[in-house]
């Protein structure tokens, strides 16, 4: 069975983004019913509303627990440094280009047209927890999440895990989320990836910071991702 992968990034360089210059707000303020373990968090004004539809699509006893939202580029491009590093690391034998290839696998770089889903606002990672706080578990046997099984439907997971995947896959894509096949926890509405996701060749949403209008031009005084 061949891995899922992220979107190319060819593929979402080609989206055509036209900012709705939509405000970021606090998840812990709009969106009152779904856990958030680190605030503060912030999402797209109408992303918060479909996580609040999303939240209502579960069953009682469940909670979504969003654990990223908006991501500074600052970050995003701090993270990419890190896991290039370690593929680096682990593989001083690989030349430049298969180590950035690997590295865009598991983080989207800065570096291109198009801004990293978090960095807009539009995406977030979710999990889901019991009415005691609990973690569900989508990922056993796996001990973390990052160990492996990380594709939506893996057949490496546990027969309960993949029933929990599927139960936080049809709410977020009910709500109106899609999906990255590579990454179970990860959703976006409005983003590049997400235009990829769903056949569009335009989004709504570029880079975006809390209290400023979003911004479309890539920063790279700030760091190339």
């Amino acid at each position: 069975m061949s891995r899922a992968v992220a979107e190319p990034i060819a593929a979402v360089n080609r989206v055509t983004i036209k900012e709705s210059n939509e405000a970021l707000v606090d998840i812990s303020e709009h969106c009152p019913g779904i856990d958030v373990p680190e605030p503060p968090q912030w999402v797209r004004q109408a992303v918060a509303e479909m996580l609040n539809r999303a939240q209502q699509l579960l069953p009682e006893g469940v909670r979504l627990s969003l654990r990223m939202g908006w991501r500074s580029l600052q970050t995003q491009t701090r993270i990419y440094e890190q896991v290039y590093r370690k593929f680096r690391g682990m593989h001083p034998e690989w030349p430049e280009n298969i180590l950035r290839r690997q590295t865009n696998r598991y983080v989207a770089p800065t570096n291109q047209k198009a801004p990293p889903g978090h960095t807009t606002g539009g995406a977030v990672d979710v999990f889901l927890i019991d009415s005691e706080g609990q973690e569900l578990d989508t990922i056993a046997p796996f001990n973390d999440f990052r160990d492996g099984g990380y594709e939506t439907f893996s057949t490496e997971v546990g027969v309960v895990a993949r029933e929990n995947r599927r139960l936080l896959y049809q709410a977020m894509t009910k709500a109106g989320f899609s999906n990255c096949a590579a990454e179970w926890w990860h959703f976006s509405y409005g983003d590049s990836a997400w235009a990829v996701r769903t056949g569009r060749k335009t989004c709504y949403y570029g880079y975006s910071e809390p209290g400023s209008p979003a911004r479309l031009e890539i920063r790279f005084e700030e760091g190339a991702r």
